[in-house]
């Protein structure tokens, strides 16, 4: 279908589209290669109780990634507890060293062994993960279980990390663009599971005892997914879980359900300025809206969409007006999906009026000719998939499959969702997704005109 009559301006925008394609790229989905079909080296199986993923990378490739999913992640925490305990209680038992150990000896051992065990926390799931070579897999393995099956937290550690926690939530209020993100989620997710935030008034309460406890609780084979990549045999693996995991308590856990925002159907602005006042000069703005989970049916079209979007705010606003220096478009898969347009200008009102008619608006007014989503295609599948192919790449894909979709084959289904898409698919998730937005401002109130930002939806 080519395009629908529309403005002058638009009718140049789009001679440029395939440019504005290269210029973004969709972030969280592994590739296959153009034409590969779902590899029959995946195994999935259990070892008394623990769920296992797990892909040989053959003997070329030395890296091997164990990543532990730990499901429910803070929006399962109960009301009235901070984010910050899961948090610290994972961060802290992997820089200590499993009871038993000496601190020093055992990060001293990570080092030379050029191991590292890495937790993060998140909304969905947390993950610890373990990443070594395949020489050192067996003593990695061993110090990573360890830290699993008999956490401790160093006194010095627990201080330091603190410390560092404390200066982070700071932080996300002195830093102007630190700050807007913060206000987004806020507003965005108020009232919401994904709606809690770590405040520097929860962390003096959190001891060792409360940390290693909290640890200990969501270390239950029910909440857990192992998924490694790397040189080692599936006979191998299952011995060493055996011998550690295995031995974890069963626990229990129910699925959350994670409702779509109640503020994704507004349209909402907030403006404030940067935190302890003084002079503005760079105004930052953050869009936020809803967006498809990985099982619906605009899953791809959005993928695709948010490439578009983000080259073609790179080139209406910073390469034809030079309004930003590095506007941007991105998107979250999660349980609840979104969205986010970021902008930093001197001028908001006219960085966001461009961005509102010269972008958003022409996806969800026009549907697009075919041409502009088949070109190029290959040479975008291909660098997406280059991109994804590191071992941790590779696990990280293959459990949030898992987990969001119900199905590790998932991870490899972005050739044929893209490849498969069509115009009005797209304009479809631009009509449905961005009509409404919660909008922040962090900068100068007096340089913002409310009627620019508010004059949304249909």
């Amino acid at each position: 279908m080519r395009f629908l009559p529309m403005r002058a301006r638009r009718g140049a925008m789009a001679a440029t589209l395939f440019a504005a394609m290269l210029a973004g790229a969709p972030q969280g989905a592994m590739a296959t290669p153009p034409g590969a079909a779902v590899p029959n080296d995946v195994k999935e199986f259990d070892v008394n109780g623990i769920h296992v993923i797990m892909r040989p990378s053959g003997q070329a490739n030395h890296v091997v990634v164990a990543k532990l999913f730990i499901n429910g992640g803070t929006s399962v925490l109960p009301n009235g507890v901070s984010p910050a305990i899961e948090d610290l209680a994972l961060q802290l038992p992997a820089l200590s060293g499993p009871a038993g150990t000496d601190r020093a000896a055992y990060q001293r051992e990570l080092q030379r062994m050029v191991t590292t065990i890495g937790p993060a926390m998140g909304r969905d799931f947390s993950t610890f993960t373990l990443r070594c070579v395949d020489e050192t897999w067996d003593r990695s393995w061993d110090l990573f279980s360890a830290v699993i099956m008999r956490p401790v937290i160093d006194p010095i550690e627990l201080r330091n990390a603190k410390d560092r926690t404390i200066t982070a939530l700071r932080n996300r209020q002195t830093n102007p663009e630190a700050y807007a993100s913060y206000l987004a989620d806020s507003a965005f997710f108020h009232g919401h599971p994904y709606g809690r935030f770590a405040q520097e008034a929860d962390i003096p309460a959190l001891d060792s005892a409360t940390l290693v406890k909290h640890f200990k609780n969501i270390f239950v084979k029910a909440r857990l997914l192992l998924v490694v990549v790397g040189n080692i045999s599936q006979a191998y693996l299952t011995k060493k879980i055996t011998t550690t995991l295995a031995k974890l308590p069963q626990g229990s856990y129910k699925e959350p359900v994670i409702p779509v925002p109640s503020n994704a159907g507004k349209t909402s602005l907030i403006v404030k300025p940067p935190y302890g006042g003084g002079r503005v000069v760079t105004n930052y703005i953050v869009a936020r809206y809803a967006a498809p989970k990985r099982t619906d049916s605009l899953y791809y079209p959005m993928m695709r969409l948010t490439s578009f979007l983000s080259g073609s705010l790179f080139r209406e606003i910073r390469i034809e007006r030079n309004l930003s220096y590095s506007p941007d478009a991105d998107v979250e898969w999660a349980g609840s999906s979104y969205g986010q347009i970021s902008i930093s200008t001197t001028l908001p009102d006219s960085a966001w009026r461009v961005t509102k008619n010269e972008v958003v608006d022409f996806f969800r007014d026009y549907v697009i000719a075919e041409e502009y989503i088949t070109s190029g295609l290959s040479s975008w599948l291909t660098s997406t998939y280059m991109r994804a192919q590191t071992n941790e790449s590779q696990a990280n894909e293959l459990g949030r499959a898992k987990l969001y979709t119900g199905n590790w084959r998932n991870a490899f289904g972005v050739v044929e969702g893209i490849s498969s898409i069509t115009a009005e698919q797209m304009n479809e998730a631009a009509r449905r997704y961005m009509s409404t937005m919660t909008i922040v401002v962090v900068g100068d109130p007096k340089s913002v005109t409310p009627a620019e930002f508010l004059a949304q939806g249909e």
